[in-house]
């Protein structure tokens, strides 16, 4: 089920050592630390933060390129260094072993956060999260490694702009500027699931993971298949949702989230 309406707070803007960070910071209670997907912003979670109690503290964070988080904050795009970024948010916050929220693309970087610090971080959430093995929304980009250097050449970036933006649309995201479409490419392109599968392995912190049978973008077979690698933790299966699982089921993940997080040690 989806809320009445979403929840946007004003943005804030943080200072940690690498830049500026934009994010947004709702209620009290055990900390969840969201990141979003590839592109995403701190909307992308207005849903779920509606649903979500107020005895839990729930933090969304712009990763650098989109949303008030300047690319120059940090512009490379792997996922080991945009984990960096929501780390010294953690820090600069002061926010007592959080958990750590993953949506999609954010999942590798909610993962490789939990796997290298597992001892700053009190569980993981994934939610539709790239799994461990090439699915339906990275095999329609076969191409990605090659188009996202090729689009750092000023002609060629011309001409692809149309083409580019075309192809977001079609996969279902609007509203992106060309700059934002060209480093949500580089983050595509410089991904690894060979890394993803060492961060999904070396993962010590319960972690609950949430998906739906009818995702397009992720098969249910590729998000099984990740969560049997997962330590334990709940495992939420939805018949239906699609690929925003955290709008479409937001009030059923808010209960589910709220309760497992209150009884965390």
């Amino acid at each position: 089920m989806t809320p009445e309406s979403p929840s946007d707070p004003p943005v804030q803007q943080l200072q940690i050592p690498l830049g500026s960070v934009g994010y947004t910071d709702e209620g009290q209670g055990p900390v969840v630390v969201a990141i979003p997907g590839n592109p995403g912003t701190v909307r992308d979670y207005r849903w779920l933060a509606s649903a979500m109690p107020d005895d839990v503290r729930f933090i969304r964070v712009d990763l650098p390129g989109f949303g008030a988080t300047p690319l120059s904050t940090s512009p490379h795009p792997s996922p080991e260094s945009r984990a960096e970024v929501v780390r010294q948010v953690i820090q600069c916050l002061e926010l007592d072993r959080p958990v750590v929220l993953g949506h999609s693309f954010g999942g590798t970087v909610a993962a490789a956060l939990a796997s290298q610090y597992p001892a700053e971080h009190r569980a993981l959430i994934l939610l539709a999260s790239v799994a461990i093995r090439p699915h339906a929304g990275i095999r329609q980009l076969p191409m990605r490694l090659p188009l996202s250097c090729a689009l750092s050449i000023p002609p060629f970036a011309a001409l692809a702009r149309k083409p580019l933006a075309a192809a977001f649309k079609r996969s279902g995201f609007h509203g992106w500027s060309h700059e934002q479409h060209v480093q949500a490419l580089k983050v595509l392109g410089r991904f690894r699931f060979s890394r993803h599968k060492r961060h999904i392995a070396a993962l010590r912190v319960p972690t609950m993971v949430a998906w739906t049978a009818d995702d397009p973008l992720i098969e249910e077979a590729a998000s099984q298949d990740l969560y049997w690698r997962c330590p334990s933790g709940p495992r939420i299966r939805f018949s239906d949702g699609g690929h925003n699982l955290q709008k479409t089921r937001a009030v059923e993940l808010a209960e589910s989230i709220s309760v497992w997080v209150r009884g965390l040690p």
